[in-house]
């Protein structure tokens, strides 16, 4: 608009005009104009006696200028499983489907009767955790008025699991296969005021997995409204070209489009605005874009004594880009980045902003236990920040692209991320995996998720795959180029890897086209392939729990070893068994049902830490429990089964060792226990009920342990860390009584009414004296309920072998603990969640659920 006049705007106004459209506006509002027009025969040019009414109807062109608006489709959904035929039809009765949230994952619900979805004949079997994949079709309504109906309209989904195919008011809009790379749908002159209608068919296929992938929109599903003159998206790039603490220096690249039939004339303003909300630089950008077409940017931002961030300083910046058309808003994009940069080599390791740092890293899959494969955003914070408090400054997406929670959390939190794409290429692991679309969809997948991922200051490599079957041969080594490259046409400042499994000589030419190279299980390798390849930057991307000193102790000793990657800090679902039984020939052998947890993590599937844990954490010298004790299971107490059968292949048994935070051993009074003490102190001592049992040093020569063979009495077990001959830290462990209550905590106390805030709810048994109780014949099975203005999503207990649904609130607790996981409803109120355990006193906790309004 010129003056109040639309660039497009008829020289006629006759009745036909006011069906016109205009090539910069929203169709709805020139309709409008057009209509008053004709009906008072009043001219454009605004004299005395029509200027109220003028004013009036330039407000109303003026306010069709709504800046990006993204919505939120977490909520409305319908849901069926199984086939639909005539679903993807606009006029199809959903009325007796489920209501479901996004993200959400039919894989994990019940069964119709109320059964839980567990099954021991499972296609997917031991790797999908006996879970079963499937047809599913979803559907969601959509009311628009005119004005956004005529808006540029994109849909987006973040990860469909898997082969999605999607029609929008009865039309066939889009297919996307792989099931954990983004992707957005033009709906734009699809839509209609009124009543829109998105069908989502999703057809997992079993097997096509290693491990539990779940089924359905795992993630979040988003609406975009733009005016037709906007930056595109996926366009924004905000990278660092210098980094010190007296100047920054960021490089913007960004794209404004024009889907408009008239060319406009844009000024682009661009600010770089600092966590406390003042502006550190701007400019102001006067672009021409053509009709139907688009305008590259580029620009360069100096910042004086930026706040760099980095593990230590997770400081965040806000790109904010604001389009303006004859000084009026028609967009508003803001991008969070952070000012840092990365750089390797192999005599000074890795470098932030030119500070060495070394990767403390844990493997993750993408699951979320209790809520299955949903990729909720708070249950993807939960974990990193799990990490987090247990020492871990990094993360590897194992094996596919993490989610945009994963990553926002990553740089809130100052955690390291390699941010990985495939687990496959053109050849399979499973019948029905990827790998059937690899060739025609892989550089879509790249660009996915690298553009989703390039302007997160946490994400430091980008790896191309992991244990990829064809990775050593020819054509293998080949690709791995083919996918460097297109990497490094999208984002040429992030080192590019990958998870190999090659001995030397073989792995020689996949790690030619790499820039650091990923090692799943090859300590041994690193002083060799120094010796042969002196300029290569080596860490291991997959090492196991129990060998945590031998793949850590090389981090400190070879500066070309720049970090560790264990699998896993966190359990998941799939994969059953192999932290129990290890290592077999014979894969079958591993967790037959009702296993469904890898168990292997170092914090279990509910969130707490394991002995393993500990351990890292002091090899680490991370400070965070500088000393701990636990105590090995004695035989004849086995609750598990035999963790030794496989003895064939330690250096790829993934089992932890079979340690407890425990001193309640009921029937073995006067028998010896082992003991076994961390300590990031030189020296420690063990007290039993008061009684000394001995000093004994502790360091690298001892691998930071010490192990003491005790004889059991009922009572108090303490170990204390000593530095400088000064006691510097204790631990203890208490012999505990019968249950006698339940200890509720939450991780939080207020959410948002909005349908998709979570609160993890932790019950613990105590005794009498509030000890916790941990052994096993001391479980009790709960009914959990949550009423009010939240609804249970989900309770699980980390128990590899309890096959109970996850949804129903009927779980027992493992180890004396339980979680629940409470989801916020869309009306303010209160939320009360009450334990009833057998035998126990209820316990309530109350949460609240503010308007969001207050947001």
């Amino acid at each position: 608009m010129r003056g109040g006049k639309c660039d497009a705007m008829p020289t006629r106004y006759s009745l036909f005009a006011k069906w016109n459209t205009c090539a910069c506006c929203p169709a709805v509002t020139i309709k409008i104009f057009f209509i008053i027009s004709e009906t008072i025969r009043m001219p454009l040019l605004p004299t005395a006696r029509h200027l109220p009414l003028s004013i009036a109807i330039s407000l109303a062109l003026l306010s069709c200028h709504a800046t990006a608006e993204q919505r939120s489709l977490s909520q409305g959904w319908l849901f069926q499983k199984g086939a639909a035929p005539g679903a993807e039809q606009a006029a199809f009765d959903d009325a007796g489907w489920r209501k479901v949230a996004v993200p959400h994952d039919f894989s994990i619900m019940d069964k119709p009767d109320g059964t839980p979805p567990f099954d021991a004949k499972a296609v997917g079997g031991q790797d999908s955790g006996y879970l079963p994949g499937g047809q599913g079709w979803y559907r969601r309504h959509i009311a628009l008025d005119a004005a956004d109906a005529g808006r540029v309209l994109r849909l987006n989904f973040e990860a469909v699991y898997m082969d999605a195919d999607i029609w929008f008011n009865g039309a066939h809009v889009g297919r996307h296969r792989y099931g954990y790379t983004a992707f957005t749908l033009d709906l734009t002159g699809k839509a209609k005021a009124g009543d829109n209608v998105i069908t989502v068919r999703v057809n997992h296929v079993d097997p096509s997995s290693r491990w539990y992938a779940g089924s359905g929109l795992i993630r979040p599903a988003t609406l975009d409204l733009l005016d037709p003159v906007h930056v595109a998206p996926d366009s924004v790039f905000a990278s660092t070209r210098t980094a010190s603490a007296e100047k920054g220096e960021v490089d913007v690249r960004a794209t404004v489009v024009n889907g408009a039939a008239a060319p406009v004339k844009v000024e682009l303003v661009s600010k770089l605005v600092a966590g406390d909300g003042g502006t550190v630089a701007q400019e102001r950008r006067a672009l021409a874009v053509p009709a139907r077409g688009k305008a590259d940017v580029a620009q360069r931002f100096m910042v004086a004594n930026p706040k760099l961030w980095s593990p230590d300083t997770p400081d965040l910046y806000t790109l904010v880009q604001e389009v303006r058309v004859n000084g009026v808003l028609r967009d508003t994009r803001r991008t969070r980045f952070g000012i840092r940069t990365v750089t390797v080599d192999a005599e000074r390791g890795l470098r932030i902003n030119g500070r060495q740092y070394v990767l403390k890293g844990g493997n993750i899959h993408h699951d979320n236990y209790m809520l299955g494969a949903a990729g909720a955003p708070d249950a993807d914070r939960r974990k990193v920040a799990l990490m987090k408090d247990a020492g871990y400054n990094a993360v590897r997406s194992a094996h596919n692209p993490a989610s945009q929670a994963t990553l926002e959390a990553a740089d809130e939190l100052g955690m390291l991320v390699i941010d990985e794409a495939f687990d496959m290429w053109r050849k399979s692991k499973r019948d029905a995996d990827y790998a059937r679309f690899f060739e025609e969809n892989w550089r879509r997948d790249i660009d996915s998720m690298v553009t989703a991922g390039r302007n997160h200051p946490s994400v430091i490599f980008w790896s191309v795959g992991n244990e990829i079957p064809e990775q050593a041969s020819p054509e293998g080594v080949k690709t791995t180029r083919e996918l460097a490259a297109r990497i490094r046409q999208l984002d040429s400042t992030r080192p590019v890897t990958q998870g190999v499994n090659v001995d030397s000589p073989d792995n020689a030419p996949i790690f030619a086209g790499m820039d650091v190279a990923g090692y799943n299980y090859r300590v041994h390798l690193f002083g060799s392939d120094h010796a042969t390849h002196p300029a290569r930057v080596m860490y291991t991307s997959e090492s196991t729990s129990k060998d945590a000193f031998r793949y850590w102790d090389p981090v400190g000793t070879m500066p070309w070893v720049i970090g560790d990657f264990v699998w896993t800090s966190v359990d998941y679902i799939g994969e059953t068994g192999i932290g129990w039984m290890g290592y077999s020939k014979d894969w079958k052998e591993l967790g037959k049902y009702p296993w469904h947890l890898a168990y292997c993590g170092e914090i279990d599937a509910t969130g707490r830490k394991r002995p393993a844990a500990y351990y890292r954490q002091v090899i680490w010298k991370s400070g965070i429990d500088p000393v701990a004790a636990f105590v090995e299971q004695p035989a004849g107490t086995e609750d598990l089964p035999d963790r030794e059968y496989f003895k064939d292949k330690p250096e790829l048994d993934w089992s932890l060792h079979d340690l407890h935070q425990s001193w309640t051993w009921k029937g073995q009074e006067g028998k010896p226990l082992k003991v076994v003490v961390y300590s990031e102190h030189p020296e420690v001592e063990l007290f039993l009920n008061g009684r000394s049992l001995g000093r004994k040093a502790v360091g690298r020569q001892t691998e930071y342990k010490a192990d003491y063979r005790v004889q059991y009495a009922p009572g108090r077990l303490v170990a204390v860390g000593y530095r400088d001959g000064k006691a510097a830290g204790q631990w203890e462990l208490r012999t505990a009584g019968a249950p006698a209550a339940v200890k509720l905590s939450a991780d939080r106390r207020q959410v948002r009414a909005n349908g998709e805030d979570l609160v993890y709810v932790t019950a613990e048994l105590v005794d009498a004296d509030g000890v916790p109780v941990y052994a096993r014949d001391g479980d009790r099975k709960f009914q959990v309920t949550v009423n009010g203005a939240g609804a249970l999503a989900g309770a699980g207990n980390g128990n590899p072998m309890d096959a109970s649904s996850l949804q129903s609130g009927e779980r027992s607790t493992f180890h004396g603990r339980l979680v629940a996981v409470v989801r916020a409803g869309v009306t303010a109120g209160p939320i009360d969640v009450a334990f009833a355990g057998e035998g126990l006193p209820v316990q309530r906790l109350r949460i609240d659920a503010a308007s969001r309004s207050k947001d």
